[in-house]
């Protein structure tokens, strides 16, 4: 019985792993529609200078190895005005009408040539036409065009703004798009610069604030990445080891669909949960300690970035659950100080106050006196990026970003040395509504009780080891 019960466990993931709607590369076909990315062009064109061009380069393909290359991603800006996830590829977009070619346009997308030798190898282009018909394009021009005739005079503009002017790594790869930021550079005069702060001040107000639809696709990398912290709670015993647990995560993640994770997972246990950026998860057989797991998926290019502390024998020891207990009275007091007109600074304030507070009721800091035990911001914006565009000011309706307090108590701290390798932080996901917020990942366990209660269950990894031992 038991192994029938693994059996039809693990074919429930697996259909909705194998079953999940496909996409090809370069579009999706159930995210962001093509009205979307067309909007936020208009958008820009009405925040742009007078007599201004923007124009946008998208990622270079990244090496890995020899002759492997990583898991190739747009650039966050030129996916959300245009939704093409393919390389060696520009947009331009014009504040005013241009002719060309004898026809007036107001935006271009400059992209790679239809090649089946090198689709048979690497999967489909759209092309020319494909971007017309998938992405609604009018003015679609092949990459090699940018550096001819020249198509656009850069000279007669006031101000042509644009990020990525810089040398692009990669070698062959990325040739076509290492000639187009040259010629750009080039009718410019400009050397390589920083990122134009003008262009950076408008699309940091732009992706601040979510659509409707970008919600939809926001929530559900919330949703899942909520599931894969679920699913692990419940793995989590001693003997398991920290990439296993991460490994449980990212197996939910594809499972319901997410096509990556938004970040490096990290999943730490003991000494290793007070490093805020831990990605080795090299540690195998866990015994004791708390396990903090900061890990997300990325659906749709929206991801996710939950974190939670559990216990690795099922049960808070005494000073973890004093340690964690000032962590979520922090969470949820900040939690509760969001909404239109407060700030970061208004909501990391009063975590701040909390934990020093605790950290002094405890005896591991004198009242008053500065400490290295919260040494990070209360939170970030969360959307195509985990650490996405948006100003610090005022919070206004529809951000998102994650509320994180956290204390973290290395190994040889000047304290004593019971709350040594204690490591706890708590993050959730909040959007800013008309009145107030709402919690996103409030669904994830997060009270002692509750987390200790799901931990009891049997999870995947467990299910696996008892099949084998059988």
């Amino acid at each position: 019985m038991q192994r029938k019960s693994l059996y039809i466990t693990l074919c429930i993931l697996m259909s909705l792993l194998v079953f999940s709607p496909s996409f090809a590369q370069s579009w999706f076909d159930d995210g962001l529609s093509p009205d979307f990315h067309q909007g936020r062009r208009d958008l820009l064109r009405e925040k742009l200078p007078e007599n201004a061009v923007a124009v946008f380069f998208n990622n270079p393909i990244k090496n890995r190895s020899n002759d492997t290359e990583f898991t190739y991603r747009p650039n966050s800006d030129f996916y959300y005005l245009t939704g093409f996830r393919e390389p060696n590829s520009a947009l331009v977009v014009f504040q005013t009408p241009q002719l060309i070619d004898g026809k007036e346009v107001n935006e271009i997308i400059f992209v790679q040539n239809r090649d089946p030798r090198t689709e048979q190898w690497e999967g489909e282009r759209l092309g020319i036409d494909g971007v017309k018909e998938k992405l609604g394009f009018k003015s679609v021009y092949l990459n090699t065009d940018f550096l001819k005739n020249p198509k656009i005079d850069f000279s007669k503009f006031d101000q042509t703004l644009s990020f990525n002017l810089t040398e692009i790594e990669g070698g062959r790869h990325n040739a076509p798009l290492n000639a187009m930021i040259e010629s750009l550079k080039a009718v410019n005069n400009s050397p390589a610069r920083p990122a134009d702060q003008a262009l950076n001040q408008i699309m940091n107000q732009m992706r601040a604030i979510k659509t409707p639809e970008e919600l939809v696709l926001l929530k559900k990398a919330i949703e899942i990445s909520g599931h894969g912290h679920i699913e692990s709670f419940k793995s989590i015993k001693p003997g398991v080891s920290e990439r296993a647990i991460q490994g449980v995560h990212e197996f939910v993640h594809k499972a319901y669909g997410a096509e990556y994770i938004g970040y490096g997972s990290i999943a730490g246990a003991g000494n290793n949960s007070t490093i805020l950026h831990y990605i080795d998860n090299s540690v195998r057989d866990l015994q004791e300690g708390v396990l903090l797991m900061d890990i997300g998926a990325e659906y749709r290019g929206y991801s996710g970035d939950i974190t939670r502390t559990v216990p690795v024998k099922g049960k808070f020891s005494k000073e973890e659950k004093a340690i964690y207990e000032i962590v979520l009275r922090a969470l949820e007091a900040s939690t509760k100080a969001s909404k239109p007109g407060s700030s970061f600074q208004e909501i990391g304030a009063i975590s701040k106050d909390i934990i020093d507070k605790g950290l002094a009721d405890l005896g591991i800091i004198k009242a008053g006196a500065r400490h290295p035990y919260f040494p990070h911001g209360i939170g970030h914006h969360l959307g195509l990026d985990v650490h996405d565009r948006g100003g610090y000011g005022s919070f206004e309706p529809g951000m998102v970003f994650t509320i994180e307090p956290g204390i973290y108590i290395p190994n040889g701290s000047d304290c004593d040395q019971k709350w040594w390798g204690i490591g706890i932080r708590i993050e959730d996901n909040i959007l800013i509504t008309e009145n107030g917020y709402e919690n996103l990942s409030e669904f994830v366990p997060r009270t002692v009780a509750d987390i200790e209660k799901t931990m009891k269950e049997e999870g995947i990894l467990q299910k696996l080891m008892n099949s084998k031992k059988r």
